[in-house]
């Protein structure tokens, strides 16, 4: 497989897999009672499982995952501005506080942390150290969403649950939310810390894939 499909690839299961997230979200799938947590895990689990057993397994994919700007993968956490509307829906009372406080809060930090950050890595600064404490903060956060999200839910595990529940998070369109957006920002977290070695050095490909790219682009 070339690099050029190799990118085409990724494209079209980032794609898919968005636009499942949406219309599972638009039947209310994540929803039913006795099998919306399960649908769910599998959103969840299923493509971060796939992503690292590719990236581990491919050579290929190893490489075109390597070859993305780290301030890249880095600054697109500013998206996670999006906590902001978990402190809002607390204040119109649509979110519990022990979920949206804390998980609000957690993401627009990560969200504040990673413009600087990113840009520091596209200057080559020495930033390792920053940019390894902000990656574990962001990927706790994340996982801490996560659970803290099922056990505030409305289903068989939503044991801390008191009046309101973060089934608001499930629902069309929001549910994109849990099973698109935090598993894909837990991977670029895993991804970025596998590369963290690269913080404030010049990184070349290996020469065997170099040339193996050379021979994509003739």
């Amino acid at each position: 497989m070339s690099s050029e499909h190799t990118k085409a690839f990724v494209a079209l299961g980032l794609l898919l897999w968005f636009v499942s997230a949406l219309v599972a979200g638009w039947f209310d799938v994540f929803m039913a009672p006795d099998s919306g947590l399960m649908v769910l895990g599998v959103f969840l689990a299923v493509p971060i499982l796939f992503f690292i057993t590719w990236y581990i397994a491919s050579a290929r994919f190893r490489f075109f995952g390597n070859s993305i700007s780290l301030s890249l993968i880095v600054g697109a956490h500013v998206w996670r501005f999006v906590g902001l509307g978990f402190l809002v829906a607390y204040f119109l009372g649509r979110l519990p506080a022990q979920f949206a406080i804390p998980e609000g809060l957690g993401d627009i930090v990560a969200a504040a942390f990673a413009l600087p950050i990113a840009l520091a890595l596209r200057r080559n600064q020495p930033v390792k150290g920053y940019f390894v404490l902000w990656n574990i903060f962001g990927l706790l956060d994340l996982l801490s969403a996560i659970t803290v999200g099922i056990l505030y839910s409305e289903g068989p595990f939503g044991i801390l649950r008191e009046g309101l529940s973060t089934a608001p998070m499930v629902t069309f369109p929001v549910n994109v939310i849990p099973t698109f957006f935090v598993p894909l920002f837990i991977l670029l977290h895993v991804l970025a810390l596998l590369r963290r070695n690269e913080v404030g050095k010049t990184v070349t490909a290996p020469r065997d894939l170099q040339s193996h790219r050379g021979r994509d682009v003739s």
